[in-house]
């Protein structure tokens, strides 16, 4: 489940071409948490083929989803969660009525508060780098119930350890995947981030 999961892999840019073999590699490591985002080319397509080639075995998402429209089409090609670069309860409310997990781009108080009472399964502080590491601790006190935290936006191989003392995922980018790079880039980085995990 995404909720569970401790690394989400952004794949942003990925062609429906490449993305099999990239997330077989990425599941090889041990990262079984798939993001496609909405800007890729042919971004449907990529989610539908990830959905017939491993089923249950990688839980895969969509990103940068926008309107309510795109959940819908989210929602059929097979995804399993939501992905959102910023607070709207018009996603989130179509996010919930397709049964779709949401991770919910959020910075302030109040838009965290308000994508909790939305029913937000993960706060996704965006861009993370903007605020110390220890953000979710500091946010944690006033909250009433238990709410799950992901550091998106500036996380690396090198710092990622250090936001998941406080995190319980990180979201992870470039650093892990950039358009058209061979599977093998994508092993050595994934072989990085297996080293210096916690």
């Amino acid at each position: 489940m995404m909720a569970e999961a401790r690394i989400i892999a952004i794949l942003r840019g990925i062609t429906p071409a490449e993305c099999v073999e990239q997330v077989a590699c990425l599941r090889d490591h041990g990262i079984s948490t798939v993001e496609i985002t909405t800007n890729s080319p042919e971004w449907v397509t990529s989610l539908q083929r990830l959905d017939e080639a491993f089923g249950d075995e990688v839980t895969v998402g969509a990103g940068t989803v926008l309107t309510p429209e795109h959940v819908n089409t989210c929602a059929a090609a097979g995804a399993k969660f939501i992905l959102t670069p910023n607070l709207d309860l018009r996603v989130i409310g179509a996010a919930k009525r397709q049964g779709l997990a949401v991770c919910a781009g959020v910075m302030t108080p109040s838009e965290i508060f308000t994508a909790c009472e939305a029913g937000a399964d993960v706060l996704k502080i965006f861009p993370a780098s903007a605020v110390p590491e220890n953000y979710p601790q500091m946010i944690k006190g006033p909250l009433s119930l238990p709410v799950r935290f992901s550091a998106v936006g500036g996380v690396d191989m090198d710092n990622a350890a250090a936001y998941l003392r406080y995190y319980d995922s990180v979201g992870i980018g470039s650093a892990l995947y950039r358009p058209g790079q061979p599977v093998t880039t994508t092993a050595a980085r994934c072989a990085r981030w297996l080293e210096s995990r916690p």
